[in-house]
């Protein structure tokens, strides 16, 4: 899927948006101004449905929070088809870890964004991760 300039696209969802890198399942959308978007998708029944929400950065943290929208994607009709426009799009690079930020307690579980495998909680990357989220009262879980 392109636009009619040529630039690609995950669906509607994204067609709009200049600066769009991929993040695991995750389209990152970069906004004028530095802030942050994402975007990921999920079959529900026979429609393909997407979630957006902001992302921020805490450091070599990217956090995934605040779920703003939800809807269904009326031109991509199957998973693969997401997971190839994604890979067609520019990895993200501009931190070390990413994490998703659960529910109201603020929760978090941290991934290596290279491969989008869970950080060991005996680690001692764990724990630089962990004293630096509490400075900003998230939890890890």
């Amino acid at each position: 899927m392109t636009h009619q300039d040529g630039k690609r696209k995950v669906g509607n969802v994204l067609a709009d948006k200049e600066d769009v890198c991929n993040l695991q399942e995750y389209a990152i959308l970069e906004n004028e101004g530095g802030t942050y978007e994402y975007v990921t998708w999920d079959v529900k029944g026979e429609k393909l449905s997407w979630i957006r929400g902001q992302a921020s950065i805490l450091e070599d943290v990217f956090c995934l929070r605040n779920i703003t929208l939800e809807g269904e994607e009326e031109t991509m009709e199957t998973p693969l088809e997401v997971k190839y426009e994604l890979n067609q799009l520019p990895k993200w690079n501009k931190t070390k870890y990413y994490c998703v930020v659960i529910g109201e307690q603020q929760a978090a579980l941290i991934k290596h964004c290279d491969t989008g495998e869970l950080l060991d909680p005996d680690s001692e990357e764990y724990s630089v991760v962990k004293k630096m989220f509490d400075k900003f009262g998230v939890t890890l879980e």
